[in-house]
């Protein structure tokens, strides 16, 4: 997965804004959400991701498996990230 070449992302306290300059809309994401983000920007794949949000953070492993796909879809969706 990368982002395409018409996002930007900030890092916040809360998480992360991100920002298609394409269509010239925002996005904003809690603090898990940034987490996902800033693992995408490293080149990490979806089950690397998963792995280490699990490690991070008390849940059940299925669950966030399901949430973090459900959120790469979204960013999918809206042209945020590819492949």
């Amino acid at each position: 997965m990368n982002f395409t070449e018409h996002t930007k992302i900030r890092k916040e306290k809360f998480g992360a804004v991100v920002f298609d300059t394409l269509t010239e809309k925002i996005f904003v994401t809690d603090e898990i959400g940034g987490e996902i983000l800033r693992l995408i920007e490293k080149g990490k794949d979806l089950l690397h991701i998963i792995s280490a949000l699990c490690d991070s953070y008390d849940g059940n492993g299925q669950t966030i498996g399901k949430d973090v796909i459900e959120f790469t879809n979204q960013l999918k969706s809206n042209n945020i990230i590819s492949g």
